[in-house]
């Protein structure tokens, strides 16, 4: 039988294990505020649009909710939510597209992080159902990679979860007449690809005012 000794140093290496957890978790709420004012800052979202979210475990992640300017993010707003939708933490809604996440950490275990945002530029490519061109910017094949081009669907519908299903082995998905999706395998890197993506749109829609861009 166990003595009193190594019962009670069981237990403070259980509370220091939780108060770690939490101190993590509380840590990734402040990076997903931190990326959410750096999108919103740089015009990459705007309004009330788009989702961010950070894999936290096998089966669950922390979310941005519903119905909030990503420049005025808190930490107590973000949900901590399991793929099936059911919130272990948060008080507030959580966004209707959180099914479009979790699938895409389903069928994708090496993503870490997802975002999700309407940018004009790259929009305009996703609202034609175009991809980008890969001989005309260097980005597009280094950084960028292939673009996945999703059919049609409502905003928080099952089709629309259907339709990223199709597109699931792209580096970035663009959902026809809706916005841009990119993820990897942390929030920096997903940060830096949608970031990367608009301003491609941009470069690519400039060069066609100029008459066309050359070939490489």
């Amino acid at each position: 039988m166990e003595n009193k000794k190594e019962i009670e140093d069981k237990k403070e290496i259980k509370i220091k294990k939780e108060m770690e957890n939490i101190k993590e978790m509380q840590n990734k709420k402040e990076l997903i505020c931190r990326i959410a004012g750096l999108l919103f800052e740089k015009g990459l979202v705007s309004g009330k649009d788009g989702n961010i979210s950070i894999r936290t475990g096998e089966d669950e992640m922390l979310i941005t909710p519903s119905g909030i300017c990503k420049g005025f993010l808190a930490p107590e707003m973000i949900i901590r939510q399991r793929f099936d939708g059911a919130v272990i933490e948060g008080s507030y809604k959580s966004t209707r597209e959180a099914a479009m996440h979790s699938r895409l950490y389903e069928l994708r275990p090496d993503i870490g992080a997802i975002v999700h945002t309407h940018p004009a530029a790259a929009t305009a490519f996703a609202v034609c159902g175009k991809g980008f061109p890969e001989n005309w910017v260097l980005e597009v094949p280094s950084l960028i990679g292939k673009i996945g081009i999703a059919g049609y669907a409502p905003a928080g519908s099952r089709q629309l979860v259907e339709e990223v299903e199709k597109t699931a082995d792209s580096d970035v998905i663009f959902l026809q007449n809706h916005g841009v999706i990119t993820y990897g395998p942390d929030i920096y890197d997903t940060f830096s690809r949608m970031d990367a993506v608009e301003n491609t749109a941009k470069t690519i829609l400039y060069a066609q005012f100029l008459g066309g861009a050359r070939e490489f």
